[in-house]
């Protein structure tokens, strides 16, 4: 019977380079057999963990959101599958009715090149409790963390709106009375401003639904009740300085009692200089006062320094 022109093919080219092509087939088979004849290591992989539901049902409880596997097998199929981005374990549970519903996992739900095997799962199984979605209204108690800066006041602080709407499983969200924002830093605010806040969900395992509120923070300056005038402004540096504002005038607050018995000694500004070359600097001065004095206003706020 005739060949056909195609398996021809196929045969020739197999008779060409056949002692190369055999060497390479051996050396790959000694290869694997190194390979999976090598020491076995122990590795532990973790893999995302995802609970798939109905709009109208939601997970009560606490549900881990990785599932650890402890792996054992060659060193170089073990680092490669920790190198290795995996995909989610997705529990399907769209159709599933509210309740309880066990889940166990198993070693197909990783995949493994040969030579791998799964020790151990963590958990092996989890309980998902099933309830019915809620929605509620609930309000929202602003955290304020910290002060304004010194010679800042802090007029009015509020939530705008100051009620949002949680949703969850039906226990959850009728335990939630009322929601906390995460502490807003008040240590570098110096303006009013507007600005969204996020809310504290996470230990009462209910998420928002809508827009975050909005923080109002009506911050001002405290005036001043007392102006010094001819500061002394001292200059550190090496080399000799000459300022083209030599004295400055501070507008301060502070208690009656401490301005009278204010020592002037202990009211001078400063302008580090120290490791500058010689030139012409502009300035920001370092104001240095007295316990119970607080600088509102500095001028000038910046001087010019000559260093020859």
């Amino acid at each position: 019977m005739a060949r056909s022109g195609g398996l021809d093919r196929i045969l020739d080219g197999l008779k060409v380079n056949v002692g190369a092509k055999l060497f390479s087939l051996f050396l790959a088979i000694v290869l694997w057999g190194i390979v999976l004849g090598s020491r076995s290591v122990e590795v532990t992989k973790e893999i995302p963990l995802e609970i798939m539901t109905s709009q109208e049902l939601t997970p009560a409880n606490e549900i881990p959101d990785r599932i650890s596997f402890k792996l054992s097998g060659p060193k170089a199929f073990l680092r490669a599958i920790l190198d290795r981005r995996e995909d989610p374990i997705r529990v399907n549970l769209t159709t599933a009715k509210s309740g309880l519903v066990t889940y166990r996992f198993f070693s197909d739900n990783i995949h493994l090149p040969i030579g791998v095997k799964v020790l151990s799962i963590h958990p092996s199984s989890i309980l998902i409790k099933l309830e019915q979605t809620k929605r509620r209204e609930v309000p929202v108690q602003l955290e304020l963390r910290g002060e304004v800066p010194e010679g800042y006041q802090l007029i009015r602080s509020e939530l705008r709106p100051e009620k949002v709407k949680v949703i969850g499983a039906e226990s959850r969200v009728d335990a939630v009375t009322q929601v906390a924002t995460l502490p807003l830093d008040l240590s570098q605010i110096k303006t009013s401003q507007e600005r969204e806040v996020d809310l504290d969900l996470e230990r009462q395992q209910v998420k928002l639904d809508g827009l975050p509120p909005k923080a109002f923070l009506q911050v001002e300056p405290i005036p001043a009740n007392f102006r010094i005038r001819n500061v002394e402004v001292r200059v550190l540096s090496s080399h000799s300085a000459r300022l083209e504002e030599k004295t400055m005038s501070l507008h301060v607050r502070a208690e009656p009692k401490v301005l009278q018995n204010l020592d002037r000694s202990k009211v001078y500004g400063v302008v580090d200089l120290r490791g500058r070359a010689k030139g012409k600097y502009s300035e920001r001065v370092k104001v240095v006062l007295p316990e119970g004095v607080v600088a509102v206003k500095t001028l000038p706020e910046v001087v010019t320094v000559i260093l020859e």
